[in-house]
């Protein structure tokens, strides 16, 4: 019977994870979305290319905006 159990609380960790990353994954992918339509709104073009292979840069900006929840 613990078996039983044990493997049924493991298959609902594993499914609450894989939600919480597909969640995770959705709300980097707005908030860097609109990160981007700002920068061009205000034509920030080198921030904009810095911040597409600058991974700290890139969180920096998103803080700044307001897009990242810290």
């Amino acid at each position: 019977m613990c078996e039983v159990l044990d493997k049924i609380e493991n298959r609902g960790i594993a499914t609450g994870l894989a939600r919480g990353r597909e969640e995770g994954l959705v709300t980097g992918v707005s908030s860097t979305q609109a990160l981007i339509n700002r920068l061009f709104e205000e034509n920030r073009l080198e921030d904009l290319r810095r911040a597409s292979t600058d991974k700290e840069y890139l969180l920096q900006l998103l803080k700044e905006e307001g897009l990242l929840k810290e």
